[in-house]
């Protein structure tokens, strides 16, 4: 996934489990999205491109909103966020990084309004639905959303490379 990739890639949450090889793990602790963003925030030793899986969508979009230094692009598979949260249409608004959402063909068990309105509500960002695949899609069809995620950083780095904002390393002295 991440050979052809010249920022590493981290896949954040507050149990992310064992990545994809090549990704590290960013464990985040806090008791709302905020804290969850600046915890991920002092993690990062440069940016990266930021993975985030159901739940821990709502601290990735807060992270790439609030510490766009550190986010090269955003990837969301099968995000979980409520679409009634004000505070999610804010921080949607303030996402400028690339984003890529992918989430799993539609069921009555797991429709794909919120995985939608992220990528309809974020001004770079890009909605993909698994076709034939059930939820989680990370599970169900892990080579399909590591290539449509790896093209999707590819594309991103290039984009980066205009951008002057991007932590290259932290001095951690």
């Amino acid at each position: 996934m991440t050979d052809d990739l010249t920022r590493p890639v981290a896949l954040i949450g507050t149990d992310p489990g064992t990545p994809p090889p090549g990704m590290t793990t960013i464990t985040v602790s806090g008791d709302d999205r905020d804290q969850s963003a600046d915890s991920a925030a002092v993690q990062l030793a440069e940016a990266a491109h930021v993975v985030a899986i159901g739940a821990d969508a709502p601290g990735a979009l807060s992270l790439a909103a609030r510490h766009v230094e550190h986010v090269v692009s955003l990837v969301l598979v099968d995000p979980d966020v409520r679409l009634d949260d004000p505070v999610h249409l804010t921080t949607m608004d303030a996402v400028t990084v690339p984003t890529l959402v992918i989430a799993s063909a539609p069921t009555p068990d797991h429709p794909v309004e919120e995985a939608q309105s992220i990528a309809g509500g974020i001004d770079n960002g890009v909605f993909v639905i698994i076709d034939g695949s059930e939820a989680p899609t990370l599970v169900n069809r892990p080579a399909s959303v590591i290539e449509w995620a790896s093209a999707f950083m590819s594309i991103a780095e290039g984009l980066a490379e205009a951008r002057n904002d991007l932590i290259t390393t932290v001095d951690k002295s």
